[in-house]
């Protein structure tokens, strides 16, 4: 029933209601704005990255602008669709470091004096199975958990699997008034990441 009364509002409503934590706003807002995360994406994708991880990347560009969205500076699509391909950017960016890292990493390991009995001892503990899925999760950790203990992470993990306060609170003995400090800790560590 709520889903459908929130369909009846404008985008920088559902913004709002976004921003006070009402998750089935957030729902709505990427259905919405999903063609356009995958226009966005589209433009980057090539040989170096996996569509879905841009896409990913996209999404969570899309969530920051909800979060930072101030109607007073510009409309939401345009601020969305420039935090999209900044969030994308980034990413590319990062993935390029990463690359160039491994590759360093492989030249420092020619570089010494390695048996030549042990065939792949260049490439075994640089290029490992899951290469992509181990630089992207370090992506997210690096971007979003950076400033959290152990806890807060459990915390941010379970609420980004859509648990509810309550449902937390129970799962790791905590109040819940921990878990919306948490919550909002990460809201203003993303922010300043965004600036």
């Amino acid at each position: 029933m709520l889903k459908y009364k929130l369909r009846t509002k404008k985008i920088e409503e559902l913004v709002e209601l976004a921003q006070e934590g009402l998750e089935d706003a957030m729902a709505l807002i990427i259905e919405k704005y999903y063609p356009m995360v995958l226009k966005i994406s589209s433009k980057y994708y090539g040989v170096w990255s996996d569509f879905s991880d841009l896409v990913q990347n996209g999404l969570l560009g899309l969530m920051k602008a909800v979060y930072y969205y101030n109607p007073e500076k510009s409309s939401f699509s345009s601020f969305a669709w420039t935090n999209i391909e900044s969030e994308l950017k980034s990413f590319l960016t990062y993935l390029n470091r990463k690359k160039n890292q491994i590759l360093t990493e492989a030249v420092k390991v020619d570089a010494q004096d390695v048996d030549s009995d042990e065939p792949g001892y260049l490439w075994s503990d640089t290029l490992e199975e899951g290469l992509e899925d181990r630089v992207l999760k370090e992506y997210f950790v690096e971007k979003t958990m950076d400033g959290l203990n152990e806890l807060e992470r459990n915390i941010v993990k379970l609420w980004a699997q859509n648990y509810t306060y309550e449902e937390i609170k129970e799962r790791l003995n905590v109040n819940v008034k921990k878990v919306d400090n948490t919550i909002q800790k990460l809201k203003r560590l993303a922010k300043k990441m965004g600036r």
